[in-house]
């Protein structure tokens, strides 16, 4: 009897060792997972941002076909059947306008503040976990000859206190960003269309045979080079 009760007692003072243990790896788990599960969301609205917003600087107009409101939902893409004929007419009277809108010269006011909706979408959008503060910062880099698109999110969470104890911060900051280019295809082609042809519209100008003028062209190049 006396064998049973001190087995029992063994049993009780390994459980209360033990048990907290099993908790506290349990829990570091499931925030371990929670945090990773987070951390890709992140990188995955950021990603959107970038892509939709590079989309939209592109092809002015093209929010038309996905909703005023940035990165509502999980879609990243319309549904070819779904713009009506309403949707590709404003589509279109977006698209064309002035020379600086045609050619994609500079930022509108527009752009500017599809990029701090964008912003702000980021902030309300990305947080999967209820506690920490989201950041967000979206910027379209405007150079003569290319744009760019930049989205960045960072996300302070608090540590649960048990994992204080193992050395982990007080906060921990995931960040995740995002790089897109601005490419339009359909503008590159019709503007190397258009150089070659008024290179064509000079030369004949002037009386000078193209394939003359290039046939010098490559000896120069040939001796700089």
């Amino acid at each position: 009897m006396q064998t049973t009760k001190n087995q029992r007692g063994a049993i009780m003072v390994e459980a209360a060792i033990y048990f907290p243990i099993t908790i506290a790896i349990v829990m570091a788990v499931i925030y371990l997972g929670l945090f990773k599960m987070q951390e890709s969301y992140f990188f995955f609205q950021a990603e959107r941002a970038a892509s939709d917003l590079a989309r939209e600087t592109a092809y002015p107009g093209y929010e038309s076909f996905h909703g005023e409101e940035p990165l509502d939902g999980t879609r990243v893409d319309f549904g070819w059947e779904e713009p009506s004929s309403s949707d590709v007419s404003q589509y279109y009277k977006e698209y064309g306008g002035s020379i600086s809108r045609i050619y994609r010269w500079g930022l509108d006011g527009k752009t500017k503040r599809r990029a701090e909706k964008y912003r702000k979408a980021l902030c309300e959008n990305s947080a999967i976990l209820s506690l920490g503060k989201t950041r967000a910062s979206v910027r379209i880099n405007n150079s003569f000859f290319s744009k760019s698109v930049e989205a960045k999110v960072w996300f302070e969470l608090p540590t649960p206190g048990i994992l204080r104890f193992i050395g982990v911060d007080d906060n921990i900051t995931l960040y995740a960003g995002a790089y897109q280019p601005v490419i339009n295809t359909t503008d590159f082609v019709r503007n190397i269309d258009l150089a070659f042809d008024m290179g064509n519209f000079l030369l004949d100008k002037l009386g000078i045979e193209a394939d003359k003028f290039l046939e010098k062209f490559n000896k120069i190049t040939d001796v700089i080079f």
